[in-house]
């Protein structure tokens, strides 16, 4: 278990048309806020606007080049936060930003040596793991609709040969389900009430519910 978090309360949106990918799922109880795109080259501070310091976002991000790519919350105060991203070379992922309770991020210090780009979405624009099966490459966050009950188990597997961490999310709590170095294959327990998963792999992975 881990320490408290703020995540939005979602719910599941049902629709009359064919389902499309795509978001799902929409944030209960107010209005949603907009996505946030950013780009450059190279190291940068990137302030952000003081009515998206406290929001809990969905952060995906990209780089293009040969050396480190570490991008850090910083507090209204100035004080660097843990890195959300910390690879070598090219990157694309999905993170989150801002999910512990009474977190503010103020700005991102971007260190990097290419060209970058940085979208702050709201959470409800995450991937749906609406099946039985999810798949991926490289960092995601996925919401689980409907939210798991029961006994209820993930096969998991990873290719890749850096580090594998998969996180379960309830509505009050979060769970390490898996924390691993390289290829891996398994299965674990997922929690009653799991609403969102986060997924940390440098290859392709996948998640399989039984």
């Amino acid at each position: 278990m881990h320490g408290r978090h703020r995540l939005p309360r979602l719910q599941h949106v049902e629709h009359d048309e064919p389902r499309r990918e795509g978001p799902q799922v929409e944030r209960a109880g107010r209005p949603q806020p907009k996505p946030r795109t950013y780009s450059g080259a190279g190291a940068k501070v990137l302030k952000l606007r003081k009515s998206d310091w406290s929001a809990v976002w969905l952060v995906t991000l990209t780089h293009r080049g040969g050396s480190n790519f570490i991008v850090s919350p910083l507090d209204p105060g100035g004080a660097e936060q843990g890195a959300i991203v910390n690879e070598i070379g090219n990157y694309k992922g999905s993170v989150l930003l801002n999910e512990d309770d009474g977190k503010e991020t103020a700005a991102l210090k971007i260190q990097a040596d290419g060209a970058w780009t940085i979208t702050l979405k709201p959470l409800s624009m995450a991937r749906v793991w609406s099946g039985d099966s999810l798949t991926g490459r490289g960092d995601e966050v996925a919401i689980v609709s409907p939210q798991s009950s029961g006994l209820t188990t993930v096969n998991a597997r990873h290719s890749g040969s850096e580090n594998f961490i998969v996180e379960a999310w309830t509505e009050s709590s979060r769970e390490l389900l898996i924390n691993e170095i390289g290829s891996w294959h398994g299965e674990v327990p997922l929690p009653g009430g799991t609403i969102l998963v986060t997924i940390k792999a440098d290859s392709v992975w996948s998640l399989r519910k039984s």
